[in-house]
């Protein structure tokens, strides 16, 4: 009887003591991937005694993660008269904040759109022309933005806030804008329209901590009147026929300008070639002349050579008339 007893009172012993124990507190890690940034915010404790700053973008920026894997913080929670009844729970929550790159295009088609619906930016002419265009916009948040975009936007999906906060006033501007100008300036100001909207898009953003990095028009202008597009269109083909037309002209000057100049410069060369051939012609004349003379000279200079070769030297006897002179004449012959 007494074993027995004992027997029992060992059993619940080792009852109350495994009743006793916890269960085991399994570490909670958790990984932080390059494209996102982590926020370690305590759910218990000293957040009561920080309650005007609860929350703020300073408040987030001190509880940035340096690591790239972090143990998350348990407590234990009993539920039960029991020690061992209860569990484990986190006493911080960690917040990530993906700041992938995010791009939407907002277009009328489901082909060359971000969504299948018509989501095209509709806006009217100072003439009350209703008129569509395309807009594509990227997005992203940087990392020193990151707290400052968790405390403003409470970690809503980057693609939603483009989809509503950023897509509307990126409207809003354009809508503004266009009504000022007639269809033809906002035609031929389409560059200048949507730079006025990025002044007025980017900034507002930023400051918010969503940093857009691309934001332009996305096709052509689409009229909303179908007969307005008729006549466009129609517009747009007799430009493209007179403009095919003003280059084939174009081409044919071209060609007519070249082929003259062409002409020209052959009938230059000829001109030229008979030109030096006339001046060759000359020169030739010309050193022919001048031979001429130099033989005529070089044969006076042989003819007296010959004579003070011949000579005796006895002078002439000169005898002068109307006639001219007459040489070696014997003074006896001059009397007879």
């Amino acid at each position: 009887m007494r074993k027995r007893v004992k027997l029992v009172l060992l059993s619940l012993m080792m009852l109350l003591l495994v009743g006793c124990v916890r269960p085991y507190k399994t570490p909670h890690i958790e990984t932080i991937e390059p494209h996102q940034t982590a926020f370690l915010i305590p759910l218990v404790g000293d957040n009561k005694a920080n309650q005007q700053e609860f929350m703020s973008e300073s408040y987030l920026e001190e509880r940035k993660v340096p690591t790239k894997e972090i143990e998350i913080p348990q407590r234990w929670v009993q539920t039960g008269r029991f020690n061992n009844q209860g569990q484990w729970r986190d006493s911080a929550r960690l917040i990530l904040v993906d700041r992938s790159p995010v791009t939407r295009e907002w277009t009328q088609s489901p082909d060359t759109g971000t969504s299948s619906k018509n989501e095209g930016i509709i806006a009217e002419s100072k003439e009350s022309i209703s008129f569509m265009v395309g807009v594509n916009a990227s997005a992203q948040i940087d990392e020193q933005d990151a707290a400052k975009f968790l405390y403003r936007y409470n970690n809503k999906d980057l693609s939603y806030i483009m989809d509503t906060e950023i897509r509307a006033m990126v409207e809003s501007a354009f809508v503004s804008n266009s009504g000022k100008l007639t269809m033809a300036e906002i035609i031929e100001k389409k560059a200048e329209i949507i730079n006025e909207v990025r002044a007025e898009v980017i900034p507002y953003f930023e400051e918010r901590g969503i940093t857009i990095t691309v934001l332009g028009l996305k096709g052509d202008i689409e009229y909303l009147n179908s007969q307005i597009q008729e006549a466009i269109d129609k517009k747009f083909k007799e430009e493209k026929a007179l403009e095919a037309q003003r280059v084939a002209n174009q081409r044919l000057i071209e060609e007519a300008e070249a082929k003259a100049k062409a002409e020209l410069r052959a009938q230059q060369i000829i001109n030229q070639k008979e030109i030096e051939a006339a001046e060759a012609k000359a020169k030739a004349a010309k050193l022919m002349s001048e031979s001429l003379e130099f033989q005529i000279k070089l044969q006076e200079l042989e003819n007296q050579r010959v004579f003070v070769e011949n000579w005796n030297g006895e002078l002439p006897q000169i005898m002068g008339g109307d006639n001219g002179l007459l040489f070696n004449l014997p003074m006896n012959d001059l009397g007879k």
